[in-house]
């Protein structure tokens, strides 16, 4: 058996589920880099602004 047959072979052997775990992988990798973009608020919330007391007359 040569290189050539055996390299075809082990590309041709179970494409469908190749092709699906490739898709998967990619979608996957897809969702990450998103999550990786969006600028989520922090978990804590920030410090209350100071009110003014109101002016009197």
């Amino acid at each position: 058996m040569n290189w050539g047959h055996r390299f075809k072979e082990l590309i041709t052997r179970n494409w469908r589920e190749k092709l699906i775990s490739l898709l998967l992988a990619f979608l996957f990798w897809f969702m990450i880099k998103a999550q990786d973009v969006r600028h989520t608020p922090p978990y804590f919330s920030p410090p209350p602004v100071p009110v003014a007391p109101a002016a009197r007359l």
